[in-house]
């Protein structure tokens, strides 16, 4: 068994950039071998990055289904049967992200001796439809293509039905072990007041970016305060339903399946500019998710993740203004904004970040007012009656010199700090140097990444 981990980047982002995205930091943070198991990395830069696409493969999506074509025919040549598969995405990469899986989901994972019909396969998940008769021609396809897995219990039963010789249960069920993605940009293709939007983006309608249970776990970072009207959020409507599939609490910080808002414009939640205090805090919880999934990602003291700084009182804009022209800069200032609405409509979908934004005092914030969104207005009334000094919110001090913990199963902050220190009643000491991500002590899960105060004398 290995880990094969797709890592598709969003628009314009590029692995020589300045300032990376937390799809970047994830590929360079995860690790080759965890104990004896293999962990391989297929980093994709975004769409718009080719020569000659900058624009329209931005703005657009163009080179999207070329992105998603190779990502498909690196898991061909590498996947074998009981291996774990990882998907992280930002922007256009989580679009592509979401739709590899959503690919996975038509046409399974072709043997390598089909590689040469993985074009057949993207066409024919880019015919999708509900329609019987396609159906019956993605089960025909899968049985030929892809012998050595299956998709559904569906598949496991037509070909019981329609295999000779095959017995249900023969083969095992194809699963994505975790999907993380920040910010997924919405539908791709032109903005539909430009003229022949309307032909152009029909183009791009069989992308299946929903959430499904051929996922195990999943996790969504939504910006709060991106206004962009055509880079307008594709959320999961399902989230409830799927927990609960499972037996999960919806709302409880370990759920296997969350979408949560965090504050910031798009670029605060999936990094890329030179300010990471808003991005960070995304990223650290994206990363929770993959770790309670079973990723082993770099913890030493050289890591990206002993550099996090989360920082609710960061702005919330992720790059400063900088003299020079700038010909994308300049359109994507110009086009046309709105409040991203309805917004999260339970407390459980709003961040610690943005929480302790909520209650911070407006003098302690870059832009000098109290933190207000109107895309927080259906849980205004929640935010308002949380109480600051549980959330820490205030004056903070730097912790000093720290190690990393990683939860494990059973752990409480009590028992945490019995193990460290030798006395249980330490467990404070944790828990206010880890506000950015713990509101009750008594919620912490395994998977999650703990700074440990060193504690000297």
């Amino acid at each position: 068994m290995k880990r094969l981990v797709f890592c598709f980047d969003g628009s314009w982002n590029r692995l020589d950039a300045p300032n990376p995205t937390n799809v970047l930091f994830t590929a360079e943070s995860v690790l080759p071998y965890a104990g004896d198991t293999a962990q391989v990395i297929f980093y994709d830069e975004g769409v718009g990055t080719e020569e000659g696409e900058t624009f329209q493969g931005g703005m657009f999506g163009q080179g999207l289904v070329k992105n998603l074509s190779d990502g498909y025919r690196f898991l061909i040549f590498n996947h074998t049967p009981g291996d774990e598969i990882y998907v992280f995405g930002f922007s256009r990469g989580a679009y592509t992200a979401r739709s590899f899986v959503g690919l996975l989901g038509t046409c399974g994972i072709l043997s390598r001796h089909s590689a040469g019909r993985a074009n057949d396969a993207v066409e024919l998940y880019k015919r999708r439809s509900d329609d019987p008769a396609f159906k019956q021609e993605v089960m025909a396809f899968r049985r030929d293509c892809s012998p050595d897995i299956c998709v559904s219990d569906d598949e496991d039963e037509w070909r019981a039905a329609n295999v000779p010789g095959y017995s249900a249960g023969t083969l095992p069920k194809l699963k994505v072990k975790y999907l993380g993605v920040w910010d997924t940009v919405g539908a791709l293709g032109i903005p539909g007041y430009i003229l022949g939007a309307g032909r152009f983006n029909r183009e791009h309608e069989f992308h299946d970016v929903s959430l499904s249970s051929l996922v195990e776990s999943a996790r969504h970072a939504v910006a709060i305060d991106e206004r962009k009207k055509d880079f307008a959020p594709t959320l999961w409507d399902n989230i409830d339903q799927l927990n609960q599939s499972v037996g999960a609490d919806p709302t409880s910080a370990d759920a296997p399946y969350q979408q949560v808002w965090f504050p910031g414009v798009h670029g605060s939640v999936g990094g890329g500019g030179s300010r990471r205090g808003l991005s960070d805090q995304a990223l650290d919880w994206i990363w929770d998710g993959a770790r309670r999934a079973g990723l082993d990602l770099d913890s030493s003291p050289s890591s990206r993740i002993y550099e996090l700084m989360p920082n609710h009182l960061e702005h919330l804009a992720n790059t400063e203004d900088k003299p020079g022209f700038n010909p994308i800069g300049i359109i994507l200032d110009r086009l046309p904004e709105a409040d991203r609405m309805p917004g999260p409509a339970a407390l459980h979908e709003v961040s610690v970040t943005a929480q302790r934004r909520w209650k911070e005092q407006a003098e302690r914030l870059p832009e000098k007012e109290a933190y207000r969104p109107a895309t927080l207005k259906q849980v205004a009334a929640q935010l308002d009656a949380l109480d600051p000094d549980v959330l820490g919110v205030g004056e903070e001090k730097d912790i000093g010199p720290f190690d990393l913990y990683q939860v494990q199963k059973g752990d409480g902050l009590r028992k945490i700090a019995q193990q460290v220190y030798g006395k249980a009643d330490m467990s404070d000491l944790i828990l206010q140097a880890n506000r950015s991500k713990i509101v009750d002590p008594n919620r912490i899960y395994a998977g999650q990444m703990l700074r440990v105060p060193k504690v000297t004398g």
